[in-house]
């Protein structure tokens, strides 16, 4: 039985972004949107909305674990240990300071993500291989909810 996708994958040069103070981002490639997320922080969910209409989910699935589903269908996890479910994939911090990311297929770095220089609200990727979007996804929402959890605790928050 043949593996079947619906969901793209993501091959060169695209950008996750979002106006000042919204939690609606968009995903771009070559001029064209791929699809639009928006963040619930207090949820700490994320709704995917691809541009053939269907919607994925990312929310906790325990400690230390995402799971990014559309309906009743699970499209991969991510755990605290770096790798995402099925798909075998690594998200690595390269500089938490400059915000530099990679995305690892085994040993091998398949792609990069790096966050805007002076702003929190662009993630550049560049995927060298084929990557599904739905790791792209994952990795942004770990990324973003570092942030949101580091500039509540430099406004007084939680």
């Amino acid at each position: 039985m043949a593996l079947e996708r619906s969901s793209p994958f993501l091959k060169g040069q695209a950008t996750i972004r979002s106006p000042l103070f919204s939690r609606t981002w968009t995903v771009a490639q070559g001029g064209e949107v791929l699809a639009t997320a928006h963040r619930a922080v207090w949820r700490r969910t994320s709704t995917v909305q691809l541009v053939d209409g269907s919607t994925w989910e990312i929310s906790p699935a325990g400690w230390g674990i995402l799971e990014v589903r559309s309906g009743d269908d699970s499209l991969g996890v991510a755990e605290r240990t770096n790798l995402f479910g099925r798909f075998g994939y690594v998200l690595s911090a390269r500089s938490m300071l400059l915000r530099k990311w990679t995305i690892d297929l085994g040993d091998h770095p398949v792609g990069r993500l790096t966050g805007g220089t002076f702003s929190f609200n662009r993630i550049d990727v560049d995927a060298g291989s084929g990557i599904p979007l739905e790791v792209i996804m994952l990795s942004w929402h770990i990324i973003v909810r570092a942030w949101e959890a580091a500039a509540a605790a430099g406004a007084g928050g939680s």
